[in-house]
């Protein structure tokens, strides 16, 4: 099973990504990028590190970009592995090339998901980046 933690600010789109990933791992929702971090940096210390991390980009405080250079800030001072590191999917209403390279080059991003998605997208995207086995 895997460990995911869900950054999103939005109470409807946290229940969405809680319901849509339940049956695939634990889940661990949060609101802001400043939680996400404290939970990220608690599960790095306890050994548990998350295997993934759906982030919003539109969030209050940190933006959801500088909390994934942040994760990945103290995955670095950390020594955490390449082969080990978050896998990240960045979920955002915008859609937009700056935003996707920013994410992707910065930030080390598995993928880029586009708001509003379904179940089946998110499953398939997860059997895409090999997070899980066709039939989960």
């Amino acid at each position: 099973m895997l460990r995911i933690l869900i950054i999103e600010d939005a109470p409807v789109n946290q229940e969405f990504l809680l319901l849509a990933l339940k049956p695939h791992g634990e889940c661990l929702a949060v609101s802001t990028g400043e939680a996400g971090l404290a939970e990220h940096g608690r599960a790095l210390a306890e050994g548990r590190p998350f295997d993934l991390v759906f982030l919003d980009i539109m969030l209050p405080g940190i933006d959801g970009l500088k909390t994934l250079e942040l994760l990945r800030a103290a995955e670095d001072s950390g020594e955490v592995p390449q082969s080990r590191r978050v896998h990240v999917i960045v979920t955002t209403v915008l859609d937009d090339d700056k935003t996707a390279s920013r994410a992707f080059i910065q930030g080390n991003a598995l993928s880029y998901m586009t708001k509003p998605f379904r179940v089946r997208e998110i499953t398939d995207e997860l059997q895409n980046l090999g997070l899980l086995q066709a039939g989960e």
